[in-house]
């Protein structure tokens, strides 16, 4: 029974500790993600002209990288300034697994859901062929 609880009290300790080691790899994932929604959302400007189906199946995803990278850095400053409570570990935990859901996520949409939407999405809406519209009939 104490190992349930001391397993439990590490999750939900109101503070944590001073020592905290993580700071910079979790400086550096947060950038990586602020990067990975910058370079998402100029792929997702350039491809949104041509490619509905892309169009509305990755629209919020540079939202939710930017999303993941502000809880990161707020939970860091938290941490840092030692909050009670809101320096939990659990909330770094819920927070990558927030991030691994996403992550998992748009992976299938990628690799499942995608290509059967977009050949749905030609299959119903095929390219008109530009002929000579003045033609003398109706």
């Amino acid at each position: 029974m104490s190992a349930i609880k001391d397993f439990l009290y590490y999750f939900f300790q109101s503070t944590p500790g001073t020592e905290f080691r993580y700071y910079i790899p979790l400086i550096i994932f947060a950038a990586l993600l602020v990067i990975a929604a910058i370079v998402f959302s100029v792929t997702y400007r350039n491809k949104k002209k041509n490619d509905f189906v892309f169009k509305k199946l990755f629209k919020n995803l540079s939202r939710r990288l930017i999303l993941i990278a502000a809880l990161v850095i707020v939970y860091m400053l938290v941490r840092y300034e030692n909050i009670p409570y809101f320096s939990m570990r659990i909330w770094l935990y819920l927070t990558g697994a927030l991030f691994l859901f996403f992550c998992y996520k748009y992976i299938k949409t990628y690799k499942k859901d995608y290509p059967k939407e977009k050949l749905n999405f030609e299959l119903s809406h095929p390219e008109k062929k530009t002929g000579n519209k003045y033609l003398p009939n109706k």
